[in-house]
């Protein structure tokens, strides 16, 4: 619920007043204008985090991006970025874990956040699905962090979603 009025909230229809490209008739009418929302999904793959979890978390973000228009780069994540990794999925395409994932080493956060910054994007969002234990990066990043957390750690920044 929290994650959908996140995604909501990003990707708002407005109405916009600008003149359309080809005139017609006298008067400009507000058309209907829907924002695309750029989030970066981060899933840990240590060993503490179950396939069946990262599943249920996998269905739950595919079902809010049906919802909002969503562009979506997936990065698993243990102790560095999963082989193969980002994968990109656009607004009108399934969002599912790819068939050949490898983890369950030790977990790191930071591997991601210098990914993003080393690719130089700002997503509107970087939702992280793990069980908060691991090595945090000492500065919150300029973009907002949702962290979806198994477990009873607490995250150093950005906002705490309990998961049961």
């Amino acid at each position: 619920m929290i994650l959908s009025r996140y995604l909501s909230m990003l990707a708002r229809d407005d109405f916009s007043y600008m003149r359309p490209s080809r005139r017609e008739g006298d008067a400009i009418y507000p058309s209907l204008r829907s924002a695309m929302v750029d989030v970066v999904v981060a899933v840990d793959t240590s060993g503490s985090i179950k396939e069946k979890e990262i599943n249920e978390f996998i269905s739950e973000i595919d079902a809010i991006k049906g919802q909002v228009r969503a562009r979506i780069t997936l990065l698993p994540c243990d102790a560095s970025i999963g082989e193969g990794a980002p994968w990109h999925y656009e607004p009108w395409e399934e969002f599912k874990m790819p068939e050949k994932l490898h983890g369950g080493g030790g977990t790191d956060f930071r591997p991601v956040f210098e990914w993003v910054d080393r690719e130089g994007i700002q997503p509107e969002l970087l939702i992280y699905f793990t069980d908060a234990e691991g090595p945090f990066p000492k500065e919150p990043p300029s973009y907002p962090v949702v962290w979806l957390i198994k477990g009873r750690e607490l995250v150093p920044w950005g906002e705490r979603v309990q998961l049961n």
